[in-house]
């Protein structure tokens, strides 16, 4: 019957079989739904390249390595806000470039799209607050990412603790331990015959006391 301590032991050590544990199998496990879910066609319009969001994806996958749902999720989230905010910028140099192509014969375009732009729909203004809006959808990603990640691997590290601690509390059963039973060598095992025939050489070479 398991004792108490061994109870214990085992109980931890489920705790502790939640999955891959180095940084190769997290990345390996989390790989399929995280790339699924990032590189949607949802995601990708006209003029963008498929492969550059797949290249994006993959540099945050191998520096973070989400592991779980959640991680894979704020990872996501992360990605889409630095997708989007690069398209932002490029909507920013097509509308700044379209309207300076509008006003060839002006002397300071860009200053007169400036000047035009806050006076019809302020859309400039538009696209600045959508790419700040991204860069906080971001940060707010990445702080949360790695907060859920520092907790993971500190209750890891508790776990793998208690393991050692609980295993090193069971109790040794009666163990025959051979490595302890004093080994004898070939030479102890004949020293007592040698002995003995050393002394009868000695003994029949002895030369006999006279007079007896």
């Amino acid at each position: 019957m398991a004792t108490t301590a061994q109870i214990d032991a085992n109980r931890v050590n489920a705790q502790l079989s939640t999955g891959p544990r180095s940084v190769e199998g997290k990345a390996a496990s989390s790989r399929n739904s995280f790339k699924l879910g990032i590189t949607a066609q949802s995601m990708i319009i006209p003029g963008e390249d498929p492969a550059e969001l797949d290249q994006l994806t993959a540099d945050y996958e191998q520096q973070f390595h989400p592991v779980g749902p959640i991680e894979t999720d704020l990872l996501q989230t992360a990605v889409r806000a630095v997708w989007m905010r690069r398209r932002y910028d490029r909507i920013e140099a097509a509308v700044i470039a379209a309207r300076m192509a509008a006003l060839k014969d002006t002397e300071h375009p860009l200053g007169a799209v400036f000047a035009q732009d806050s006076e019809r729909g302020d859309t400039l203004a538009k696209i600045f607050r959508r790419q700040q809006a991204a860069q906080r959808d971001w940060y707010r990603a990445i702080d949360a990412l790695r907060l859920l990640q520092s907790q993971r691997r500190r209750a890891e590290a508790q776990l793998q603790t208690a393991a050692l601690k609980a295993e090193s509390a069971i109790p040794r059963q009666n163990r025959v331990r051979f490595d302890s039973t004093p080994r004898s060598s070939a030479g102890d095992l004949l020293s007592p015959l040698t002995s003995s025939a050393d002394d009868l050489i000695a003994e029949v070479l002895s030369p006999t006391p006279h007079g007896l």
